[in-house]
């Protein structure tokens, strides 16, 4: 199994990345089942279908033992999390993690470095705080471009209303694409001025 820091790297400048940090999520745990008092178990992290890393769990009451060994160095380290729950609106229980460091309720955890904790503590950055405003307006609209059923690009033009979606619906969609398309739009023809002034220099 591969060990933990045997994963990605930040792929920029400053803070790494959430993505970059071998996430370990209570809610993916609690869908696979395996969220059960004494259950031993792997969890793997796969980049393009291959293991980049992976770690062993122990399920304790109201804690999770996980155990990895650093590639780094070899040494193997154990670390105990603690759980919680919180009852859901309709019934039944949502799990949580209560991070190492503040104490605060996760439901992810990151391992930037030796030990897992929360965003927050670990000093991560989610991949879109890189993004400029044009940026996220363009991955916002493809978002609404995926839900109206349009081809993915703000180029592409829009492609109708969908079959049986309420009139209402579809007009509220496609007036907030068309808004973030204009911010995109605006802020690609602002670099290629800026690019133009910098060629004409």
């Amino acid at each position: 199994m591969g060990g933990r820091g045997s994963g990605r790297q930040c792929s920029y400048g400053g803070k790494p990345e959430t993505s970059d940090s071998m996430p370990l999520d209570i809610r993916k745990i609690t869908r696979k089942g395996l969220l059960v008092t004494g259950n031993r178990f792997s969890w793997q992290w796969l980049v393009n279908d291959r293991q980049v890393a992976g770690i062993s769990v122990r399920v304790d009451l109201q804690s999770m033992v996980l155990s990895y060994c650093m590639k780094s160095t070899g040494e193997v380290v154990e670390q105990q999390v603690q759980t919680q729950t919180s009852p859901c609106h309709l019934g039944g229980q949502r799990y949580w993690f209560t991070c190492p460091r503040c104490r605060k309720r996760v439901a992810v955890l990151y391992a930037p470095g030796r030990y897992f904790a929360c965003r927050q503590c670990g000093g991560l950055g989610y991949a879109t705080q890189k993004e400029g405003a044009g940026d996220r307006a363009s991955t916002k609209a493809d978002k609404l471009r995926k839900r109206l059923g349009w081809q993915a690009g703000i180029l592409n033009g829009g492609g109708g209303k969908p079959k049986g979606m309420h009139l209402k619906t579809y007009q509220r969609l496609k007036s907030n694409h068309d808004a973030l398309v204009q911010v995109s739009l605006h802020d690609i023809g602002r670099k290629l001025g800026f690019l133009h002034k910098l060629l004409e220099e």
